[in-house]
């Protein structure tokens, strides 16, 4: 609680808790109003987007038991008991009149309904069928399996493709029916919800089994149908994929089917998301504006005072090259002039000795940064040349993007450190510019293990390598020539390596090579390697620097690499790091 203790003994801490013993109370009175606000207003929404789903099921209920009821009206009807009595299949004056009769009250009970699609009634003695759309039609095997069903059954209820069929039959034995389009009452349901929000299914209420053609029925509907517990009388959600759904079923026993009402819960609570992101925008607000209040008192007399105080521990340093900005108030202004006045006097004392040192080290680091072969650049700017005067766009485009790529890196480099990672990026794109140049003489694979991008170290340590080994390997050589670059880890040490197998260099070379990187001075010849000798050496990571060797034998045997005889290799190893290098 030490932290605690200090807070208090800090002006800005007072000042913080001070306002913190008014804002909690007042926040938690204000969130927990607006907590019970969205409880209430949720259970609204949803209350709401069900009752409407429900009423208007209920309306076609209504209507479709309506229809039932003049299908028992039929029964008794005057004019279609006479005719299906008397109905032989014979036309004369008399017969005709009653079938115009029959005819005509059959489709005046076909209209009673916008779901009715038509109105049938079975005429025994010719075994034909009435039909309000048709006449009258020899009947067919759709009404002669509900017939069939009825006697046997008294099954009043059938379904085939889009329509429902209910079927009676009076105590005086005439037979009548109805389809019902289920077409019609999709259609009707959709023109309540005007926004699209639901979709439906229609099951026989018995058998549960699903009504209407399949291909009416999207790839969701049916993995609602799937998914219903029909155990439930009451609303359910349901997951399907990523989304939950709402399901309700609506119906009654009379009508032979339920009505399945399904909704991305997610549209159904969009009104309530609304309300819950503006209830976690205020929540929000309230939470920051003790932290708005405290920057404001910071920015007024907490962070004038903590740059004085910073001033002044340096000044105890021995560092008076440390200004206070005058963009305080008017009275910390003159504290923060006077405070400058004073150390000004110290400053112009030393000044002049740290600069000549500071532009000692910056000498130094430029030199050692910047000794890049400029043939390289001369080299890549003519085969750019080359390339655009044969038409060759992909290549000059290539060419451009890895020059970029490459001299963004010279252009940022800094004196402090860079990935492993990002250091091979480098000198991948490096070596991709020499294979434009080069083309099947030069060859290269990096062999890195894993794990090791992450470490640190100075930037531009392997492409000078890389470059030796072309100019005083690749280049000399007859025959293609491998470059093999190498890290490896072996202790708490990172190692690298940049090999070749051009065999022209010899023993006396790598002799007069060790002998010109020790130098103090820069030499006119394998300057880059000199520039990393030094560069390792000045940053205390490698103080024995780079090791020559030749080798008889195959670098990478066994697999694609360097294969032949002649190997020569460049290394040195660093202590693993993922700090800044000073």
């Amino acid at each position: 609680m030490k932290w605690f203790y200090d807070a208090r003994k800090s002006l800005l801490g007072r000042l913080v808790l001070s306002i913190l013993v008014i804002w909690i109370p007042f926040t938690a009175l204000v969130l927990g109003g607006l907590v019970i606000v969205s409880k209430h207003l949720t259970k609204e929404t949803i209350n709401n987007q069900t009752d409407k789903v429900k009423y208007y099921s209920a309306i076609i209920n209504a209507d479709i038991e309506r229809v039932m009821q003049s299908m028992y009206q039929m029964c008794g009807n005057k004019a279609i008991v006479e005719f299906t009595g008397n109905w032989k299949g014979q036309v004369d004056y008399p017969s005709y009149l009653a079938y115009m009769q029959a005819y005509n009250t059959i489709k005046e009970y076909r209209n009673i309904s916008m779901y009715i699609d038509d109105v049938f009634v079975y005429l025994p003695k010719s075994g034909e069928v009435l039909s309000a759309n048709y006449s009258i039609i020899p009947a067919d095997d759709i009404f002669l399996t509900m017939k069939n069903g009825y006697e046997r059954e008294e099954l009043s209820f059938y379904h085939f493709d889009d329509a429902l069929y209910y079927i009676s039959r009076g105590s005086n034995q005439v037979m009548v029916g109805i389809k019902v389009s289920l077409l019609d009452i999709r259609y009707t349901l959709k023109g309540y919800d005007s926004e699209g929000n639901y979709d439906y299914l229609f099951v026989d209420s018995e058998t549960k089994e699903l009504l209407g053609r399949p291909e009416t029925v999207s790839d969701t509907g049916l993995q609602v149908y799937q998914k219903i517990d029909w155990e439930k009388d009451e609303a359910q959600v349901q997951t399907i994929g990523r989304n939950r759904y709402l399901i309700d079923q609506i119906g009654s026993k009379a009508n032979k089917f339920l009505i399945i009402v399904y909704m991305n819960r997610a549209v159904a609570y969009r009104t309530i998301y609304i309300l819950y992101w503006a209830w976690a925008a205020a929540s929000v607000v309230l939470l920051l504006m003790p932290v708005f209040l405290t920057m404001v008192i910071r920015r007024i007399i907490n962070r004038p005072m903590e740059k004085l105080s910073h001033a002044m521990k340096l000044v105890e340093q021995e560092k008076y090259d440390y200004k206070l900005k005058m963009d305080e108030s008017k009275e910390f202004n003159y504290v923060f002039a006077q405070y400058n006045r004073m150390t000004d006097k110290v400053k112009n004392l030393i000044q002049e000795v740290l600069e000549k040192q500071l532009q000692v080290e910056q000498a130094k680091y430029k030199e050692l940064q910047m000794q890049i072969n400029p043939h390289f650049l001369f080299n890549s700017l003519y085969m750019g040349y080359h390339m655009a005067k044969s038409d060759d766009c992909e290549a000059v485009g290539d060419l451009c993007m890895y020059l970029g790529d490459y001299f963004s890196v010279l252009t940022f480099a800094s004196s402090e450190f860079i990935s492993i990672d990002n250091e091979l990026k480098f000198i991948n794109t490096y070596l991709k510019l020499n294979q434009m140049r080069f083309g099947k003489k030069l060859r290269y694979r990096i062999d890195t293990e894993e794990g090791l991008g992450d470490y640190t170290i100075p930037p531009l340590l392997l492409q000078p390598l890389i470059e030796n080994s072309i100019m005083h390997g690749m280049e000399k050589c007859t025959h293609p020539c491998m470059i093999e670059v190498g890290i490896r880890e072996k202790g708490d040490r990172i190692m690298f390596s940049v090999a070749d197998d051009s065999g022209v260099i010899t023993q006396e070379t790598i002799a007069k090579i060790r002998q010109t990187i020790s130098l103090e001075k820069m030499p006119d010849t394998y300057f880059g390697l000199w520039n990393i000798q030094n560069r390792l050496k000045r940053n205390g990571d490698c103080r024995q620097g780079l090791l020559l060797e030749k080798s008889d034998v195959g670098l990478s045997s066994g697999r694609e690499g360097l294969q032949g005889a002649c190997v020569f290799r460049i290394s040195f190893s660093i202590a693993k790091r993922r700090e800044r290098y000073v």
